[in-house]
């Protein structure tokens, strides 16, 4: 404060920044108490003001005049206003009123001055009245310091503020900060809407009730709150985790340690709900399952129908090289651009069996290719790999160096390079663990590239190809077996019948010579004459089989009654069942309707059922022959009591040379192959049931004559 002294006597001393026109009263006594006084208003760091109580300047210090932008004179040029902002005035003169009046001791507030360039500053402005020992208003003491950069600063803050805050509440994530004792510094309204939790919650800054609140709505509560302790013990940790509510939502857990010069200060917990994307990718992850599986699906049923397509084809012939062919060309264009198949026929030699291209321009081609030498594939070619390990040969990629490695001459190249192969499969024709051939598939146009599925799919074409070769060819070498046993038989049935003929001339003759009294002697005979009948029937079943099977058993067919077929048959059995104590019955419909017959054919037939039946009847049992009506036919049965077939042979019993015991000697195993070739020659059917231990009943049928209208 500054103060003058009229009874002082040292001299008087004007501040520098006196006004001209000054009083005495304001000079300070140089060496006085005021005079340090002067020295410090000169040197403050803020800027310093008197005003006479009219708010005439006194005095300004020079930090003053930096903060305003003017000097000392052009301040005295001025009113105290013309420094404010224009929106500033009305407020500072309504202060200086009130501290006139007595009202205020001072004033305090923020405002905007206006430097001599223009600028708007913001000052920190304090006035305050200067009074006598009396009390008495003396003048005015005004103090300023430049406070923009600090408004500047805390603009920028609220603007940032500002920013977080409309960031926090326009994000789809539910936000909560936290400082290190878990205190609730920080939420946006999502967090609330999110966890359905009232905003005071919250707002309290109670993080134990926000807490208790929300483990109430969680299906695993523990598994929550046993990460929120983790991350409360450890600050500097961050975390993500899923949490889930019980009424079936989805929340995202994040938490990140809020730091304040790189030292933990709290942490920032972020929750967002991913129901809907869950929802979403699982419906995306079926549908694309569901794609993958029809897909599939669609794949297997085109698989399934080339593989049912090949089977047929496969199965047309027993002529493999016609079937195989084909084969190749249903390969093409299912499965390739063009297709070989190679078979060996001797030991490290291959035949090409045939070829296709699904470009008809290019066949000349393959055909080329299929005449190189077999020197001319190196061993790095697959079809020489395959012949070599067995293994099959996926090439996803043909490329030059590969056709360079697959074959030894240059013109070989170019042929096959003409043919613009892009991928390959080979794979073995298998069958007993020995090598058949190879089918090698090929894509080029169609810029298709083979996979594993195509390596499966080509490996059960082969497959099928190789069980009809193997098959093809052991049905060749059973007809060649089968061919050199029926001419044995036709030689051995031709050779024996001339002996046999003599033979059974001589025990005629001999029956005819020996008295009836020589018992003994025409015992025997008749034993040598049963024994040579039984070798003609023998020899006549072996030449109706191979009659049968070269298609020239013929048969002479006529009406015949059924009744007759049958009673002239057991006419000639009964001794035989008689000598064998078995009794023979026949069960005839009346009235049977008239059958196309060859009667000695089906009296054979006949014959051989009986017999079997009389051959198989213990002593003691019973046979009956039965013939009755169908509809458009007559069936006969064999009936009999013995042991019954089990069930395992009944396939069988039909087939030529079997018998049910291999140490049977009472017949070669053909007289029920007989019976069938010569029921089916008259455009019948024979079968037979029969359950072990209860006996056996064979049938057969005959067509019937329909009866003339009357």
């Amino acid at each position: 404060m500054l103060q003058t002294s009229s009874e002082q006597e040292s001299p008087i001393l004007a501040p520098s920044s006196a006004v001209p026109g000054w009083t005495a009263e304001y000079a300070v006594p140089l060496g006085g108490p005021g005079h340090l006084l002067l020295a410090t208003f000169e040197q403050a760091a803020i800027g310093i003001a008197h005003l006479t109580l009219d708010e005439d300047w006194i005095s300004v210090n020079q930090r003053f005049c930096e903060i305003t932008g003017y000097s000392r004179e052009e301040i005295l040029q001025l009113r105290v206003q013309d420094l404010s902002h224009p929106e500033e005035v009305p407020a500072s003169l309504d202060f200086i009123r009130r501290i006139r009046a007595g009202e205020l001791p001072e004033y305090k507030m923020e405002k905007r001055y206006v430097r001599k360039n223009g600028a708007v500053i913001w000052v920190n402005l304090t006035v305050s009245i200067v009074r006598s020992a009396a009390g008495d208003p003396l003048y005015l003491v005004g103090f300023i310091e430049d406070i923009t950069q600090r408004r500047d600063a805390q603009s920028e803050a609220s603007k940032s503020l500002s920013l977080l805050r409309a960031t926090l509440e326009s994000t789809a994530d539910g936000i909560l900060v936290v400082d290190l004792n878990g205190r609730i510094l920080s939420f946006n309204q999502k967090m609330a809407d999110m966890w359905e939790i009232p905003p005071e919650v919250f707002a309290s800054g109670d993080d134990q009730g926000a807490i208790n609140a929300a483990v109430d709505k969680l299906v695993y509560p523990e598994d929550f709150m046993a990460k929120v302790m983790e991350l409360y013990r450890d600050p500097e940790q961050a975390s993500y985790d899923v949490v889930e509510l019980k009424d079936g939502r989805t929340f995202e857990r994040y938490s990140q340690p809020q730091r304040i010069e790189d030292v933990p200060v709290g942490r920032v917990w972020s929750f967002r709900d991913v129901t809907s994307r869950l929802r979403a990718d699982e419906q995306e992850r079926a549908l694309t399952q569901e794609q993958a599986a029809r897909a599939e699906a669609e794949n297997s049923q085109k698989r399934a129908s080339l593989l049912a397509e090949a089977s047929h084809v496969l199965s047309a012939s027993f002529d493999y090289q016609t079937t195989l062919a084909a084969l190749v060309r249903l390969a093409v264009p299912a499965l390739a651009d063009y297709c070989a198949l190679d078979i060996v026929e001797a030991e490290d030699t291959f035949t090409r069996i045939g070829e296709a291209h699904v470009d008809p321009a290019k066949s000349k081609l393959i055909r080329e290719v299929a005449t190189f030498p077999q020197n001319a594939l190196t061993a790095r070619h697959p079809l020489m790999r395959v012949m070599a390990t067995g293994a099959p040969v996926l090439e996803a990629e043909i490329t030059p160096a590969f056709i360079q490695a697959a074959f030894a001459e240059e013109g070989q190249r170019r042929v096959v390079e003409a043919l613009e192969p892009r991928s390959l499969i080979c794979v073995p024709l298998v069958a007993s663990g020995e090598p058949l051939g190879a089918l090698t598939l090929v894509t080029s146009g169609s810029g298709r590239r083979y996979e594993i599925a195509d390596l499966s799919l080509a490996a059960d074409l082969a497959r099928r190809a190789a069980i009809v070769v193997e098959h093809a060819r052991l049905f060749h070498e059973a007809q060649q077996a089968t061919r050199a046993r029926d001419d044995v038989l036709a030689v051995v049935a031709h050779d024996l019948r001339n002996p046999l003929n003599t033979v059974t001339m001589a025990v005629s003759l001999m029956l005819e010579n020996t008295p009836p009294e020589r018992v003994q002697e025409r015992r025997q005979v008749e034993i040598v004459r049963r024994a040579a009948d039984r070798m003609n029937r023998m020899i006549q079943d072996l030449l109706d089989v191979r009659r049968m099977e070269s298609g020239r058993l013929t048969t002479d067919l006529i009406p015949e009654s059924p009744a007759v077929l049958v009673n002239d048959t057991i006419d000639m059995l009964r001794p035989l069942a008689t000598g064998s104590t078995i009794r023979l019955d026949t069960a005839i419909e009346p009235g049977l309707p008239l059958v196309l017959a060859d009667a000695a054919r089906v009296q054979q037939v006949l014959s051989n059922l009986v017999g079997n039946a009389v051959k198989f009847t213990p002593r003691g049992g019973r046979i009956t022959v039965c013939a009755e009506s169908m509809e458009g036919e007559v069936r006969f049965s064999v009936i009999d009591t013995g042991p019954g077939i089990p069930a395992e042979q009944l396939p069988h019993i039909f087939g030529r040379f079997w018998q049910a015991k291999t140490s049977d000697r009472r017949g070669i195993g053909l007289g029920l192959a007989i019976a069938k070739g010569i029921v089916e020659a008259h455009n019948g059917r024979i079968w037979v049931e029969s359950h072990v231990g209860l006996g056996s009943t064979f049938y057969f049928t005959l067509p019937a004559i329909a009866p003339a209208p009357q």
